[in-house]
């Protein structure tokens, strides 16, 4: 199937040999809000009394300017800990309020599922963007390989064949990111657990930031941990130092002390936020932020806050010479 055409029951030519999992039939339908972000900060002032000067300090956070451009990438050693949802929900909060664009790419090397969060516009993917590199002459070239959700965040989806995915090299992504950085000055990398993967590795070599997310659970603190250490220990100190670890919370009582957690990773990272947990993420289907508890839509913007207060910071990027 062509690039470009809509999503349709087949991938990449060849029928499905089963029913589709069809979203609209298996997830209940959202309930209405005010749409966009006017809507979110008046629900909000109403619900939590929010103040919203601080409010408005977060969203002009947000908005700083992002010299050369930045690439962020999204680390987690563990699945389940919500790492595909912590690149979407900064990447729909960057989208939403800054004025220029931002992309959201699925560099998972196992068929990651980044691409079945927005609604579908395209099946192209990242080895659609990777075969044109060289070929994409305007951004109307590359807005025909991505999927637009009405935050105004793009998302690249991975290939739904992991072996289309694992044939692709570090290498393979970071020329996917030099071309499309020409147009999207915010670049957000959603990567793989495995670290050592060399798709992960190329993407780490390419990246000015890191975004790790960690679950309350202790295995999954120690991964998170294991992750920096690796990092430090492997030519990356820049890119702890510089880290946002978020804690992604659950929905039951943990006997896990949630203050001497964030301490543990507060005194390696640069910042530490513990995001609460909402059903409607939980699903894992296509994400509206509106439909997100005030709460979540306030913690969600503090980590994109605390994602942009490094746009101006010196990188490791800029010591090799900068990229394209």
């Amino acid at each position: 199937m062509p690039a470009g055409l809509l999503w349709a029951d087949a991938v990449d030519g060849a029928p499905s040999a089963t029913p589709a999992l069809v979203e609209d039939e298996i997830v209940r339908p959202r309930d209405a809000h005010p749409a966009g972000w006017r809507g979110l900060v008046r629900r909000i002032r109403g619900a939590h009394g929010t103040d919203v000067r601080l409010w408005d300090a977060r969203v002009e956070r947000c908005r700083q300017p992002a010299p050369g451009g930045r690439r962020i990438a999204v680390l987690s050693r563990k699945g389940g800990v919500g790492k595909t949802t912590a690149a979407l929900m900064i990447g729909h909060t960057l989208a939403a309020v800054r004025e220029d664009r931002v992309l959201a790419i699925d560099g998972n090397p196992d068929a990651g599922t980044l691409g079945h969060r927005v609604r579908r516009q395209t099946t192209a993917t990242v080895a659609d963007a990777l075969d044109a590199v060289g070929a994409l002459h305007g951004y109307p070239d590359v807005r025909r390989l991505t999927s637009q959700a009405p935050s105004r965040l793009e998302v690249l989806a991975s290939p739904e064949d992991p072996h289309a995915s694992r044939a692709m090299s570090g290498q393979d992504y970071q020329r996917i990111m030099d071309e499309l950085h020409r147009h999207y000055p915010v670049l957000l990398c959603d990567t793989g657990t495995g670290i050592l993967d060399d798709a992960t590795q190329g993407i780490l070599a390419a990246v000015d930031q890191v975004v790790l997310v960690t679950g309350p659970a202790m295995d999954s603190a120690r991964a998170s941990a294991a992750t920096l250490d690796w990092l430090d220990g492997n030519g990356h100190a820049g890119l702890v130092a510089d880290a946002v670890v978020v804690v992604n919370a659950i929905d039951v009582p943990s006997r896990v002390d949630m203050d001497r957690l964030v301490g543990h990773f507060d005194g390696r990272a640069r910042a530490v936020h513990v995001v609460p947990h909402d059903r409607h993420l939980e699903v894992g289907a296509i994400t509206d932020p509106d439909q997100l508890s005030a709460a979540s839509q306030t913690a969600w913007l503090d980590v994109a806050a605390s994602v942009a207060d490094a746009f101006a910071h010196p990188t490791p990027r800029d010591a090799r010479g900068g990229s394209q």
